[in-house]
C-alpha cells in the first residue's frame, strides 16, 4: 500500500515538472542593451507618442513616451531593452487615439522616416529626438 502511494507521489512530482518545464519554454533572450530616451516636439515633450526601433532583421523594440516625453524601451511585454544593433526609429502620435489615422506628426519621423540609431552593448543609449511639425 505504501509502495502505490509513493508511486503516485513520484508521478505527481514528474508531472508537474513537465507542466513547468512546458510554461517556462519560453523564448530564449539576447543580449540586451538598455535604451532610453525623450521625445520632443517644438521644443517641448511629446507625451503619448509610440516608438518603434525596427532593425534590419530582428525584433522591433517598442516604448511610449510618458508625459515628460521620456520612454525606456521593451523587448517585448515582460522585458526592457534592445539587441545592440542599427534601428530605423519611427515616433508616431495620434491627434485623436479613438479616431485611428490621424497622425500628428510629419512622415518624416513614422511611414517615410528619416530617423535611426545605434544601439551599444554595454554602454548607455540615451537618444534624443527632436522633432519638427514643419
Amino acid at each position: 500500500m505504501k509502495h502505490r502511494a509513493f508511486e503516485k507521489k513520484i508521478v505527481g512530482c514528474l508531472l508537474a515538472v513537465v507542466a513547468l518545464t512546458a510554461c517556462s519554454s519560453g523564448e530564449s533572450l539576447p543580449e540586451l542593451a538598455t535604451v532610453t530616451g525623450t521625445v520632443s516636439l517644438d521644443g517641448n515633450p511629446l507625451p503619448a507618442a509610440n516608438v518603434l526601433f525596427q532593425p534590419q532583421q530582428g525584433k522591433t523594440a517598442f516604448a511610449m513616451t510618458d508625459e515628460n516625453g521620456k520612454f525606456e524601451l521593451m523587448y517585448n511585454q515582460d522585458v526592457t531593452g534592445a539587441t545592440p544593433g542599427n534601428y530605423t526609429v519611427k515616433i508616431s502620435k495620434e491627434k485623436n487615439p479613438e479616431e485611428p489615422g490621424n497622425e500628428l506628426l510629419p512622415a518624416k519621423y513614422n511611414e517615410q522616416t528619416t530617423l535611426t540609431a545605434d544601439v551599444k552593448a554595454d554602454q548607455e543609449n540615451d537618444f534624443q529626438f527632436d522633432l519638427k511639425t514643419k
